[in-house]
C-alpha cells in the first residue's frame, strides 16, 4: 500500500513535469474574436515562434474592400533572468520586406507586448517571417512559422 501511494504521487508530479510551455502567454487565434469574426474583415494567417527568451504571436488580416494588410503582433518575455528594462526594439522581416516596429519601453510587468502595424506584403505558407528582438544587452532573432 506504501509503494502504490508512493508511485501514484510520482505519477502525478512526473505527469505535471511533462506539460509544455506556453512560450505565448496563452494568446491564441481564438481569443482574436475582433479580428476573425468581424465580416468586414478577412482573416489570412497566425505565425509564431520563440526562443529562451521571447515568444512572438503575428495575426496577418485586411479589409476586404482593401488589399492592406494589417498586422498584430505579440511578444512574450520568458526568459528566466528578469525581464531587461528600458528600450526595446523590434523588427521583422517578411520574405524580402523588412520594416521596424520601433522601440518599445519594457516593463517589469506585464512581460505581453501588442504592437499593430501595416505590411504591404500578405505572408503564404512559404514565407520566412523573422522578428528580432533587441534589448540593451542582447538581441535575439525568432523565426515564425505558419500555426
Amino acid at each position: 500500500m506504501k509503494w502504490t501511494a508512493i508511485m501514484l504521487i510520482l505519477l502525478i508530479v512526473l505527469t505535471g513535469c511533462s506539460k509544455e510551455k506556453d512560450y505565448y502567454g496563452g494568446i491564441t487565434k481564438d481569443k482574436m474574436t475582433d479580428i476573425t469574426n468581424d465580416p468586414k474583415l478577412e482573416y489570412l494567417h497566425e505565425f509564431k515562434g520563440h526562443t529562451d527568451n521571447w515568444g512572438a504571436v503575428m495575426y496577418f488580416y485586411k479589409s476586404k474592400d482593401s488589399e492592406k494588410v494589417s498586422t498584430r503582433g505579440y511578444f512574450i518575455y520568458n526568459g528566466k533572468d528578469e525581464l531587461p528594462t528600458g528600450a526595446v526594439t523590434i523588427q521583422y522581416q517578411i520574405d524580402e520586406e523588412t520594416g521596424s516596429f520601433g522601440t518599445i519601453t519594457a516593463k517589469r510587468n506585464p512581460p505581453i507586448y501588442a504592437i499593430l502595424f501595416d505590411s504591404s506584403t500578405s505572408p503564404t505558407s512559404n514565407s520566412k517571417v523573422k522578428v528580432v528582438v533587441q534589448t540593451k544587452d542582447k538581441s535575439e532573432t525568432i523565426e515564425l512559422k505558419m500555426d
